[in-house]
């Protein structure tokens, strides 16, 4: 049975809205070929979606190989978005606190939405002269602090639908690639309320991650501490804990979370 607002749909732009979500997920331009065979649209449909969005400013065409990619215009977009999120605007202040004590660290804040483990927010180690995770980036979720303190709660088949739907890419030596040895992994971050990645994501780059809650007490968030090693050790990282996860305490708190039963 259809929905009230099914009536209301118009399907040209439920569809031009499929392409941009199916090449923004590709990590390179796109042809004409490759769209009209994901998304099974006849070739009259798609030439005039795709002129649609380029006319609009959201897509771009690169003339020498005819493929198309998003625009820098989306990025107003997910600025706008960003910037609309209370807990992002809630946790600056504390992320700014904690990054004060342990400057050579980068401080992060993340969700979980639609399957992705996105970053909200970044304070840039002092070392740093750019970030290389920006507001907007996806991480893994099976080899990223953040990633594992997010997805540590959910249901197994949800765990089972990830590993089959993202896989379990291999970054470095260190990366947990076996759905069994992920799923242990899981279980101790979900006792301990804590996620490490050791050299997992990024050789050289140590991450310790700890859960956001609200008033339900549910995950809403993590927070974390990362760092190059030739800017501080492992050991270093471990020894933030207290910090990060009092840190963590207060964002939640202001979130309505009372850790008293």
């Amino acid at each position: 049975m259809s929905s009230d607002a099914d009536k209301y749909t118009i399907k040209a732009v439920e569809r031009s809205f499929e392409i941009l979500d199916y090449i923004s997920e590709r990590n390179h331009p796109v042809s004409f070929q490759e769209i009209t065979g994901a998304l099974n649209l006849n070739n009259n449909m798609a030439f005039r979606l795709l002129a649609s969005l380029q006319n609009s400013g959201y897509l771009q065409k690169d003339e020498g190989s005819n493929c198309y990619f998003i625009s820098l215009k989306s990025l107003k977009l997910s600025r706008n978005a960003l910037r609309s999120i209370e807990l992002r605007k809630i946790a600056f202040p504390y992320m700014e606190m904690l990054w004060s004590q342990y400057p050579n660290a980068n401080i992060n804040i993340a969700v979980y939405y639609q399957g992705e483990v996105l970053v909200i927010d970044r304070i840039d180690s002092q070392n740093l002269p750019r970030t290389y995770f920006t507001p907007g980036r996806v991480l893994p979720f099976h080899c990223s602090g953040l990633g594992k303190i997010l997805t540590c709660t959910l249901p197994e088949e949800e765990i089972n639908q990830l590993i089959t739907e993202k896989g379990l890419k291999q970054y470095t030596v260190h990366t947990i690639t076996s759905p069994e040895a992920l799923k242990q992994e899981l279980i101790k971050v979900r006792k301990e309320m804590v996620g490490r990645d050791r050299n997992e994501f990024i050789s050289g780059d140590n991450c310790t991650a700890v859960p956001i809650f609200d008033k339900n007490r549910r995950i809403i968030a993590g927070l974390s501490a990362s760092a190059l090693e030739s800017y501080m050790s492992a050991e270093e990282i471990d020894q933030m804990f207290p910090k990060l996860q009092e840190t963590a305490h207060r964002i939640s708190a202001v979130m309505g979370y009372d850790d008293i039963i």
